[in-house]
C-alpha cells in the first residue's frame, strides 16, 4: 500500500516521541510483524498543511466477517458493500465544521481485493484503508468523530486511536464511536 509520506513521517514520529504504555505496546506490535486480533484495529491521524490523513489497519474479519477468498456470490457482494462503504470515507468520520474538511481520497488494500504482494499468513487477511481529507482550515481542525463501530456493528470491538497534528500528539483506545479530541 502506498501511503502518502506526510502521514508515514508524522506517524513514525508520532511513535518515537510517545511513551505511553499504549504507543509502547502499538510499537510492539509493528515490531512482531503478525499479531492478529479479530476485533481490534489501529486508527492513525496524522494532521497537515493541507488537511488530514487517516489510516486504518484492520483484521479482513473485522470489515466483511471473514478473511478467506471470497469464493460464493454471498462473500463477493460483502466483500464488494464493504470495499464501497469503506471508499466513502466521508460517512465514516465527521469534523468539526471550522476546519472544512471534504473526502479527497480513498485507497483500500487487502489480499481478499487482489490488490497488494502482501500474502496472507494462517488463513489471517488485513484489510488496510487510507483517506485522504482536505481541509479549508486544517488549523481549525480539533475534533473528529469516528463511525466506524456503527458502520461495522459486528466486526469492531477495540479500536486504537494515535494522533499528531503539529501542536499535540497523543492517543486514545475506543470501544465505540466518539469523537476525539485533537487539542493538547
Amino acid at each position: 500500500m502506498k501511503f502518502p509520506s506526510t502521514l508515514i513521517s508524522t506517524l513514525s514520529l508520532l511513535l518515537a516521541l510517545s511513551s505511553s504504555p499504549l504507543h509502547a505496546d502499538e510499537h510492539a506490535i509493528h515490531e512482531e510483524h503478525g499479531v492478529h486480533e479479530h476485533g481490534a484495529a489501529t486508527l492513525s491521524l496524522a494532521v497537515g498543511e493541507a488537511g488530514v490523513d487517516i489510516m486504518l489497519e484492520s483484521p479482513a474479519a473485522n470489515i466483511v466477517g471473514f478473511e478467506h477468498a471470497a469464493t460464493t456470490d454471498e462473500d463477493k457482494q460483502t466483500l464488494a458493500d464493504a470495499q464501497k462503504k469503506l471508499e466513502a470515507g466521508a460517512d465514516l468520520f465527521a469534523f468539526n465544521t471550522e476546519a472544512g474538511c471534504t473526502l479527497n481520497s480513498t485507497e483500500v488494500v487487502s489480499a481478499l481485493l487482489g490488490n497488494t504482494n502482501t500474502e496472507k499468513h494462517d488463513d489471517h487477511s488485513d484489510m488496510d484503508v487510507a483517506w485522504a481529507f482536505t481541509c479549508t482550515a486544517p488549523a481549525a481542525l480539533t475534533e473528529v468523530t469516528t463511525k466506524l463501530f456503527a458502520a461495522f456493528p459486528d466486526g469492531f470491538e477495540h479500536l486504537k486511536v494515535e494522533w499528531v497534528t503539529d501542536k499535540s500528539a497523543s492517543a486514545v483506545a475506543l470501544e465505540k464511536d466518539d469523537t476525539i479530541k485533537l487539542t493538547p
